[in-house]
Order: structure tokens, then sequence, then C-alpha cells
């Protein structure tokens, strides 16, 4: 059955009501996940032009997200009814009618995967396909990359999930708005473990913290963009481990197993987890650590089913 919703899209892409649309009964739309090596961050009055410069890739754990129309919005993160504010102001901006958003995670909340932003960018694209709302990819990826602005849980993953591998962010702000560009890589096999969370908000409002990190975030593109391969990624990440001093003690003892068997490891920016690339030596020297995860580099942004 197809229904007539009415939806009008503003400036930066959300909708609000005039113009009558076609809705189809359901849509899915899949988004990796974001590792960040390093970065530095901007804040601006205007969320869009706010962000992150740095660089990290997209990873095989996904965010697959659903919606459907219902009488009343919910949204189901892996089961469970959540507030979900960053899925909720998506849904705001862009739902001209009352939306079930079913989103399952193959990632650890918190854990600097970017679990927030893809949870925000498929629940965009999926809306975006319901309503037929006729949005670019930038126009939808613009929208979730405010909702994680405004509500303080990232400003780098959505720009770089829309585009997909291993992703150099160049110029602050949101897709449209913020230049990025891609380090080629062949199939790389991740090893990731996670310890427990970070809160990203507390670390961006911590001035103290945030000069160290801006300084070896800027340094640390400028690099990379002289010399953009993986292993200069790698490098250049484990040295803003070190200078930003976010890391924990397991955290540099993981990275120092990791290197002793001959691979190359960093902190996930911002997560008290540890990634590594390398041969089996790296899971084998990270197994001391705890559970590893073992996923890798995918060369593509969002799937619309």
């Amino acid at each position: 059955m197809v229904k007539i919703r009415d939806a009008e899209k503003s400036k930066d892409g959300s909708s609000s009501r005039a113009d009558q649309e076609k809705v189809a009964d359901v849509a899915r739309a899949t988004v990796p996940g974001h590792v960040t090596g390093f970065f530095a961050a901007r804040r601006e009055e205007d969320p869009l032009a706010a962000g992150s410069i740095g660089c990290g890739f997209t990873l095989g754990l996904f965010a697959r997200t659903t919606v459907s129309a219902a009488d009343s919005t919910q949204i189901i993160i892996s089961g469970q009814p959540s507030d979900a504010p960053v899925s909720r102001h998506v849904v705001d901006s862009m739902a001209p009618s009352p939306v079930r958003v079913e989103t399952e995670l193959d990632m650890i909340m918190g854990a600097g995967f970017g679990a927030s932003g893809a949870g925000a960018l498929s629940c965009a694209y999926a809306l975006n396909q319901l309503f037929n709302l006729a949005l670019t990819s930038n126009q939808v990826a613009a929208i979730a990359h405010r909702a994680e602005v405004i509500n303080g849980t990232g400003l780098g993953d959505v720009i770089a999930q829309n585009t997909g591998g291993l992703v150099i962010r160049i110029a602050h702000g949101a897709p449209g708005r913020g230049v990025v560009d891609r380090i080629p890589v062949p199939r790389t096999k991740v090893y990731v473990v996670v310890r427990g969370p970070i809160s990203t908000g507390d670390v961006l409002r911590d001035a103290s913290i945030m000069k160290r990190v801006n300084a070896a975030g800027e340094r640390a593109v400028r690099e990379i963009l002289r010399r953009p391969t993986m292993g200069e990624f790698m490098r250049l990440s484990k040295r803003f481990t070190c200078e930003t001093e976010l890391a924990s003690s397991w955290a540099m003892d993981a990275i120092e197993a990791v290197e002793s068997s001959g691979g190359m490891a960093s902190m996930i920016m911002l997560g008290d987890s540890v990634f590594a690339v390398g041969g089996e030596e790296c899971r084998e020297a990270l197994r001391h650590f705890g559970d590893v995860i073992e996923t890798e580099i995918v060369q593509r942004g969002p799937m619309i089913d």
C-alpha cells in the first residue's frame, strides 16, 4: 500500500510540511562503523559548520536501520526501546508523520566505533527512502551530522561514514561543506579489543585536553597529506595517542604488545579501545588484553536495501 504524506525540504535538507510525497511501507539502510586514528575539532555556532579534521576508516561493523509508518514514533536500538536522542533528532527533522525506527548495531556503543553516527545516518537514509524526500547524499548526511553535533556525540564520523574507506577529513563541516579525500588501500584486516566507553562529550568539553588534541591532530593531518599511506596513518595515530595522553595504561600495554609482535596499533578515538593491523600475530598479542573483534576496512559508505 502506498500512502501520501506532506514533506518539504528546508535549507539544511530537513523536511517540514508542504509537498505531497509517496511513502513506501518500509525502508532499510545500512551504514558502516568508523574508527578515528587522530583528529582536531572545531566548534561553531552553526552545527553544519562545526566538525573535525583527521583520519580514520570505515569498518565491517554496521548499523542496520528499518523504518516504517506507525501511530506514534518509537525508536528501538538492538531490540530495546531507547530515547536515542541523535536518531530522534533525525526523525524530528525529516519525518512528516510518526515512524517506527529499528536499528541493529554490530558495534559496541561508546567504544569509538561511530555507533551514534552510523545509527543516525542509516536512519536518515531510510527516512529519505520511506518518504521519497528526494534528498541528495550530502543533504541526508548533513541532517545526521547536525544531530550528532547538537547532541555532543561526534564531530567527524558521519562525513567519513558517508564516504567509506580510509578517509582523510581535510576541512571541517558537514557533508557538502567539509572536504574529504581517501587513501587507497587493499583489503585490510583489523583487530580490536574494547575495555570500556569514553564520553566523547566530556573530552570535547575539556579545554586543556582539547588544546593538546587539536595541536597534535592538526600536525598529523598536515603530515598524512604529505604521505597518504596506511603505514603513515598507523604511525601518526600512535604518535597522536602518545601526545594527547588519552590512552589508559592497559591500552598502551596492548599497543606495545602488538608492536613487539610485528604489527601496528593505536587507540580508537574516542573509546577505551585499541585497534591493530598486521598478521595473525596481532590477534594473538591482543588476546592477552580481552576478547578480540576481527573485522576489516570496508570501501563503501551507506547502502539502501
